[in-house]
């Protein structure tokens, strides 16, 4: 497939393109053409120039793709979705979109007036947009160590079958990161606000690398 790593040049964007490029295309978006080019040279650089990856405008880059991962903070979300929507078309849309924000003592979760993040996808983009929640609790610094197993989960929101599948076998390719469908899209903010949670428990306790992985009694015993 072709990938579109909207605002794809920081942290979670070169993660994906690491763990993905094996596969797929990949195709490195910014608001400035040629810094997402440095980008996908960078991502290249990690990879030792196997896979196909390059870069381009965030506009361009949504629609050549199959598959659109939103990579960027929330305040930007509306600059890659609304404000470029008549680049969508029938992609997946992915988004590990978080809104959040720190009062100078804790990270809390902060919903728009539409319930989450991808939600306000849903409403900005053209009707029948395929959109899928995922990856929120998956640290960036982790991802980007391409042969690094991150024995974790990730926890899938959306309304269409097919797009969960797709998204769900994205996920497979990532080693050892097992997709949990939770449910609807309206279920999203159940798992943005896991983040500013993970932050919080990272900072407090030390943890680095903080994740989720839901376990069973079975597994514990």
């Amino acid at each position: 497939m072709k990938i579109a790593l909207v605002g794809g040049t920081g942290d979670i964007g070169t993660g994906f393109a690491v763990r993905w490029a094996e596969n797929h295309e990949i195709i490195i978006g910014s608001r400035m053409a040629d810094r997402a080019v440095e980008g996908a040279k960078a991502v290249l650089q990690i990879l030792g120039q196997n896979g196909k990856v390059w870069g381009t405008d965030n506009g361009s880059a949504i629609a050549a793709s199959d598959v659109t991962v939103l990579c960027v903070p929330y305040e930007h979300l509306t600059s890659v979705t609304g404000d470029l929507k008549e680049c969508y078309g029938t992609q997946v849309v992915i988004s590990p979109v978080v809104p959040m924000n720190y009062n100078g003592k804790f990270f809390q979760y902060c919903p728009p007036a539409e319930g989450s993040a991808a939600l306000q996808v849903k409403s900005m983009l053209p009707d029948g947009m395929r959109i899928v929640s995922a990856f929120h609790t998956i640290c960036a610094a982790a991802l980007q160590a391409k042969d690094r197993e991150l024995k974790a989960d990730t926890l899938l929101c959306g309304d269409d079958a097919v797009a969960l599948e797709l998204v769900a076998g994205l996920a497979k390719e990532i080693k050892s990161l097992r997709p949990l469908r939770i449910g609807p899209l309206a279920a999203s903010s159940l798992v943005e606000s896991l983040t500013p949670m993970l932050l919080n428990a990272a900072r407090k306790n030390k943890i680095k690398d903080a994740g989720v992985r839901i376990v069973s009694e079975r597994d514990v015993n």
